[in-house]
């Protein structure tokens, strides 16, 4: 079952589509692909357990972050980092939300809502609330900064066919992304700061 997920995951991280093929991902994983009907189902369901796995330990992640004994600031800033790190990771992330979402059931986006965008919507609640107590963060819309945080995150790694022309390199280099991160940190914090 691991090795079905690792192998989806490597095929998606490495295409501009969510495409992969149960060949391909038998291929990639060395298991059978009648697997994926015993395991999962079906293809989208081999996909939504993917998106379930990565929800898990993020949220799991975020929820802990959320917890430590520290000023909202700092937390924000280590979130930031976290979400870059994510998306590099699994690039594919926000596609396969979208892709799910739009191509399966009422019920089955909820589930998603329920396992990325609440518990991220809970957080940034807390984070903003704590920093507004602490006279450190603006009182923003949580929902706004949900979408500039992770727009910027997806986008880095997603357009990687952008990266020679924007940045001059054939990929995105540790030192790169350290970069972005105190870019990200510095706009953000510095833009919440009252």
């Amino acid at each position: 079952m691991t090795a079905l997920l690792d192998a989806t995951a490597e095929i998606l991280s490495e295409a501009t589509r969510i495409e992969a093929s149960l060949s391909e991902i038998s291929k990639r994983s060395g298991v059978n692909s009648a697997m994926v009907k015993y395991y999962f189902g079906d293809k989208e369901g081999l996909f939504l357990a993917l998106l379930d796995r990565d929800a898990e330990a993020a949220m799991r992640a975020l929820s802990e972050l959320v917890a430590m004994d520290m000023p909202a600031a700092r937390k924000l800033q280590i979130h930031i980092q976290g979400i870059i790190n994510s998306y590099q990771r699994s690039p594919y992330l926000n596609r396969l939300i979208h892709y799910v979402s739009e191509s399966a059931n009422p019920e089955i986006s909820a589930r998603i809502a329920r396992a990325f965008i609440r518990p991220m919507m809970e957080a940034y609640r807390s984070i903003i609330a704590q920093g507004v107590a602490e006279g450190t963060l603006q009182d923003v819309d949580p929902g706004l900064l949900y979408y500039a945080l992770v727009g910027a995150a997806d986008h880095m790694f997603f357009a990687s066919y952008s990266v020679q022309t924007t940045l001059g390199v054939r990929e995105i280099t540790p030192a790169i992304k350290q970069r972005f991160i105190d870019l990200m940190s510095t706009v953000f914090l510095k833009g919440l700061t009252p």
